[in-house]
């Protein structure tokens, strides 16, 4: 079943904004699905359609200013989506025995990153492509990074325009970032879904490097971590490699449910 079939509710956040979350309930533990930056719930619908197939329930959410959810005029920042994000799994009732996995892609896994190192009752962590990344390793300034990242993007823009603003505001956070202060905050499992050039071929922009560089900090410092690597383009990847991602996901399930003592 595609997310886009979930039923859509629109959630007023305790002192934040109104998230839309396309929630598909199953008897078994819920994944919390986010999404990247200029993206939103709808690029997860083949992964959790077959999460739901698996019996698990789904809430796929549009972050502040994304999709369906509410544009307030602040908060774009790594952090600030996390706390509505807390806010979030309390008011969905995700607490308790219905503790959520979290899955984030792009920069939704650095908010995903910074939920489970900030907030107790997480069950389990995926990071999709992003939540290790140090920018600040790789460009001296901030200006520089923007510039990589949205080449098309002029710089004037963002006093005139509310959603470069707004993405701005997000990339100088993930800029200011330092996951390796997180990492040994997160008691979970944690799956690190990375993605790399194949070998042999040829990496100009030094992403390969940048990425597997993280990937080991990431090992370092998470207590309960693996790696599933991917090859090719990690925008896509929701949509190029969709069982395999669910196939992580599950098997992340299945290692994070609590042992039985018989």
């Amino acid at each position: 079943m595609p997310v886009e079939q979930g039923e859509v509710q629109t959630v007023q956040l305790l002192d934040g904004p109104a998230l839309a979350v396309a929630r598909i309930e199953a008897p078994l533990r819920p994944f919390l699905l986010v999404h990247g930056e200029s993206s939103d719930s709808s690029v997860w619908g083949q992964v959790a359609g077959r999460l739901v197939e698996a019996g698990h329930e789904i809430a796929a959410v549009d972050l502040r200013g994304h999709g369906r959810s509410e544009s307030p005029g602040s908060g774009y920042d790594t952090d600030t989506c996390a706390d509505d994000l807390s806010t979030l799994l309390d008011q969905l009732g995700y607490t308790g025995s219905r503790t959520p996995i979290v899955a984030g892609h792009g920069w939704g896994a650095n908010v995903a990153l910074s939920l489970a190192a900030r907030r107790d009752g997480i069950t389990g962590l995926c990071l999709i492509d992003g939540g290790w990344t140090r920018p600040a390793w790789r460009y001296p300034t901030f200006e520089r990074f923007w510039t990589s990242a949205h080449p098309d993007t002029e710089l004037g823009l963002p006093g005139h325009d509310p959603i470069v603003a707004r993405r701005r505001s997000i990339a100088h956070s993930v800029f200011l970032g330092e996951p390796r202060a997180l990492f040994p905050l997160v008691g979970v499992p944690t799956v690190l879904c990375p993605v790399v050039p194949p070998d042999g071929v040829a990496d100009p922009d030094g992403g390969g490097t940048a990425t597997r560089t993280g990937i080991a900090e990431a090992l370092g410092g998470l207590p309960r971590a693996r790696v599933s690597w991917y090859y090719g383009k990690g925008s896509r990847l929701l949509t190029s490699e969709p069982g395999r991602i669910a196939d992580d996901l599950l098997m992340l399930a299945a290692d994070s449910e609590p042992a039985v003592l018989g």
